[in-house]
């Protein structure tokens, strides 16, 4: 759905990197009706946690009821607005992030790619409102506390308890809310496309040092490039292209902990040839140079 760009909110992080922000609203004195937040949407995913007084929030033009311990969870992209309730005093969180803080690294995944990604990528969509009535809820609700505790107090290390708490949440969510048939089919479907690519990545895992391009290996598959790609990632969490540069790199970090190969050869040794494209892609999947690396980490490794 194509949102009015004159009602969407460029929300702000303190960290481009880190795309994740928490606000507090509390309302003491109000009317019934008077807005908390008006009409917006925005590119994030937003969770609101209602800790005092009554609410009314408009997710996509549907309305939803919220009191404290309520938790209103709001899709990436949706239009949403929230109103008093009641002139009582209202209080909630709201927990702002981009699915980007989600998304699995480049190592491959599957088990992501079937109860993660689907929610991330909007195919799959939580319920609205989970009410403080649901047993459930006081879970997901003290994990949300626990986030906001973490990303408030900015103890060493938050941004990694953050993000794992979200993932916990998120992995939750999915067990309690995937619908049994979808978890049946993806189940299925995983499986059979695992099989079916056994062959494949048995042949990776022996010929990484090869040159083997999308091409060559989808007609290895019987398949067109497209379908290949899309099959693929959906099976093992990762584009194809990544899978063999994940390979490459556990070899790589092999060796530059049990040789003393120079990063020169090394890059020959797993298929990259050119040192500076291996240090670069090194890098990118290891967040250091291979040098740092081995300095670092080769001797226990």
């Amino acid at each position: 759905m194509t949102q009015p760009q004159e009602l969407r909110e460029h929300t702000y992080f303190n960290d481009p990197s880190y795309p994740f922000n928490i606000f507090r609203l509390c309302q003491e004195q109000q009317q019934k009706g008077t807005p908390s937040f008006h009409l917006h949407w925005h590119d994030h995913f937003e969770i609101l946690l209602v800790s005092r007084g009554k609410a009314v929030f408009y997710i996509d033009s549907n309305p939803y009821e919220a009191q404290a311990g309520d938790i209103i969870i709001v899709p990436s992209g949706a239009l949403h607005a929230g109103y008093a309730a009641d002139d009582s005093a209202l209080e909630y969180c709201a927990i702002v992030f981009n699915v980007a803080l989600l998304r699995h690294g480049k190592a491959p995944d599957p088990k992501h790619a079937l109860y993660i990604t689907p929610y991330l990528d909007g195919a799959l969509l939580f319920p609205v409102k989970l009410s403080h009535q649901d047993t459930a809820t006081l879970r997901f609700k003290h994990i949300l506390e626990e986030i906001i505790s973490e990303f408030e107090g900015k103890q060493p290390g938050y941004e990694l308890m953050v993000k794992s708490l979200l993932y916990m949440l998120f992995t939750l969510l999915s067990r309690r809310f995937m619908p049994g048939e979808q978890q049946g089919r993806a189940n299925l479907a995983h499986t059979r496309n695992a099989d079916r690519f056994k062959q494949l990545l048995l042949h990776i895992d022996a010929h990484y040092t090869e040159p083997i391009t999308v091409t060559k290996a989808a007609a290895m598959m019987n398949l067109n490039p497209y379908h290949f790609c899309k099959i693929f990632k959906k099976t093992t969490g990762s584009t194809f292209i990544e899978y063999v540069n994940f390979i490459r790199i556990n070899e790589a970090m092999r060796l530059l902990g049990s040789s003393d190969l120079t990063i020169t050869e090394i890059a020959e040794q797993i298929g990259c040839g050119n040192p500076n494209y291996f240090t670069k892609l090194f890098k990118q999947y290891k967040g250091i140079t291979p040098s740092q690396w081995r300095k670092e980490y080769g001797g226990s490794y």
